[in-house]
Parts: C-alpha cells; structure tokens; sequence
C-alpha cells in the first residue's frame, strides 16, 4: 500500500512538472512573438517612410529639374531680346548687352507648383575672375594672374595665393616664388596627392590648394576680415527698374539710385568672385572676360592698380542709372585700352543656375553651369 502511495504520488508531481515546462515554453514563444511582431510593425514604419521620403525625393527632383528648363528659358528669352514671353508690359532690352536689370537677375519669388514649389537664382559667371586661364599651354602667366594677386592684396591675403593657384593649373612642375608643386609641397603631405596642372574642374578644387583653408574659402576670417568698413550686401542697384517708365517716375528713380550705398560686398567668400569655367586654350576668348555691368566692387577694384575706391564708386554709378553697351564707356576710368579689349565686356557667356525643389520637407537642389552661347550644361550636380 504503501509503495502504491508513493508511485502514484510521483506519477502527479511529474504531470505538474511537465505542465509547468509546456507553460514556460508557451510564454517563451508569445514573448518571441510579441517581440517579431514589434520588430515587424517598425520595419514597417520605417520602409513606408523611406518610401514616402524617396518618392518626395523624386518630386523634389523633378520639380527642381522643372525649374533648370524655365531658368534656361529665361536666359534663352533674355539673349533673344523677348522677354515679354514672360513679363507683361512695355519692357525693352538689349539682347547685345547682360546687366542686373536683365529678366536672369531679377530676385524670381518661390514658384508654386501643383507638388511642391521651385526656388531659382541665376548668377553671371562672367563677373567673376577665371582662375583656370593664370596660365595656359602656350603662356606661363596670364593678365588675370595679375588681377588675381591685386583681389588678394585688396582682401588683406598674401600674394602667395596667386602663385599657388597659378602652380595649380599651370602645365609644369616648376615652382613659381612663392607657389607649391607637387614635389616640394603635396606629395610630402600626410595624404599626399600632385598637383592638378590643368584646369580646374571645380571652384570647390581651391580647398585642395596649399594656404587656401576653409576660413578662407568660406570668407570667414583672414586677411583684414572684420577690419574693413562701409560694406554692402551688394552692387546690383534697383533690379527691377523697367526703362519705359513716365518722366516723373524716371525721376524718382534717379533719386533713388543717387541714394544707393555702394561698398565693398559683406561676403568675402571666394567662389563669390572668383571661378573656373571658360576657354583655357584662349585666355582671350570673349567667354573668358569680366562683364563691368554685373562685376563686384571687390573684382573692378583689382582690374588694374589704378582702380581706387572713388574709381570703382563711379563706374557702379554710372552703370546702375544705365548699363554700358560697349567697354569704352569706361575709358576715362579704365584708361589701358589693352585691359578694355583683352579683359573686359558687357555680355555674359556662362551662368551658375541653382534650383532647389521642395515637396513636403523634402528639398534638392541642382545645381549646373549653363553655357549659352553653345546652348550646352557644363556642369550638373545634386544635393
């Protein structure tokens, strides 16, 4: 009897004991359950919101490629001399000449479109100094090596810039006075890499050059940075003025340009002044030459040792009250009529084009290099 107590007593514990290790086993599994489904439901989440970012993505994309055509349309418009296509009103230009009182530099608002909306801004290449022709495959130095050193001079920088831009895209390896080559400078660097003797590709390829930092490249410090006075946020004047106005508006006009303060420009960043398109092979290519209607205080400041301040006042007068139609307009400023023919005009060949389209939050922007007498996209980035 008593053995049968004792084998049935056994025989109970282990039917708990196996019904204990089944509910363990149970919660295990809901738990690992609970815990897939969780993982699932954000992976979930997470795919449907990269896929609602990506398609925004492709909107903004295409929104902003949308605001690349109608930019190249208003440039198009504005050489042909039809602006109207796109202004309503009496409005008159000169398709010979580029000013900021062309349809491409005026201050364009924010587009609506039926998925997002379009920003756009046009900037004349040809008032900037081309760094890619200081020298060439035939002349070791070029007139614009000049005018480079004096914009470095005026900004309070060491002339030492010009001679290692110059080495940068000059076709030797021999070192100018105050310059760097690969030998001496780049390839003794803790990442070495040689000089680039061309072209430059990019404005941005100033970064790799010796002394060219960032603060520089940025124009957030150096040279006489914080020490210069009376500055601008700009040159460009009443953009917007239509020249067939009535008298007396034409009048109030006059007065208001006559109030116009004109200065060195608050922003000290290169690539504001400086760029890397055009025709190496030619230094003397039209393409190459600096537009006096839209140039900067701080670039005709350097076009010749003679540029003082009072100088350089007067020609952005002259051309804010009416754009020059010809280089000799000048010649009582500029008096070196090789600088007028070789290095000056008052048309524009090349333009930076910048369209940023947005859907929801989601924004890009592209960026390209029009040139417009070849009609042709130079350069195309994305970010």
């Amino acid at each position: 009897m008593k053995n049968i107590l004792t084998r049935t007593i056994k025989q109970v514990s282990a039917v708990f004991s196996n019904k204990g290790y089944v509910l363990i086993i149970v919660l295990i599994i809901i738990a690992a359950i609970i815990s897939i489904s969780s993982e699932f439901l954000t992976l979930a989440q997470t795919n449907t919101k990269y896929l609602q970012s990506f398609t925004n993505r492709q909107k903004a994309y295409w929104v902003a490629r949308s605001g690349i055509n109608l930019a190249i349309e208003l440039l198009e418009a504005d050489k042909k001399g039809s602006v109207g296509n796109f202004i309503s009103g009496d409005i008159e230009t000169d398709p010979n000449i580029d000013s900021y009182k062309d349809i491409w530099a005026l201050p364009l608002p924010e587009i609506p479109l039926e998925n997002g909306n379009i920003q756009i801004h046009i900037e004349d290449e040809n008032a900037k100094i081309n760094l890619s022709v200081l020298a060439n495959e035939f002349v070791e130095q070029t007139p614009y090596y000049i005018i480079t050193q004096r914009f470095f001079i005026n900004m309070g920088l060491p002339l030492d810039l010009a001679d290692c831009i110059l080495d940068w895209v000059d076709i030797d390896d021999a070192r100018s006075p105050y310059g760097a080559e690969s030998s001496d400078y780049y390839q003794n660097l803790k990442k070495p890499y040689k000089a680039k003797n061309d072209a430059l590709d990019s404005i941005n390829e100033l970064l790799l050059i010796k002394n060219i930092t960032p603060l520089l490249f940025y124009g957030l410090g150096g040279g006489n940075f914080g020490l210069e006075q009376n500055l601008v946020e700009d040159n460009k004047g009443l953009q917007n003025v239509i020249e067939s106005l009535t008298k007396s508006a034409k009048v109030e006009i006059a007065k208001s340009i006559s109030q116009i303060k004109i200065g060195k420009e608050k922003n000290r960043a290169l690539y504001n002044y400086l760029r890397v398109n055009g025709d190496r092979s030619d230094y003397l290519n039209d393409i190459n030459k600096i537009n006096i209607n839209t140039a900067s205080y701080r670039v005709l400041s350097a076009l010749t040792d003679s540029m003082t301040d009072d100088k350089v006042t007067e020609l952005i007068r002259r051309r804010l009250q009416k754009p020059f139609k010809n280089v000799d307009e000048i010649s009582d400023i500029i008096t070196d009529e090789n600088v007028r023919k070789n290095l000056l005009t008052v048309r524009s060949y090349i333009f930076k084009i910048r369209s940023t389209g947005k859907v929801g939050s989601t924004t890009l922007s592209i960026i390209i290099f029009y040139h417009r007498e070849r009609k042709q996209i130079i350069f195309w980035s994305e970010a």
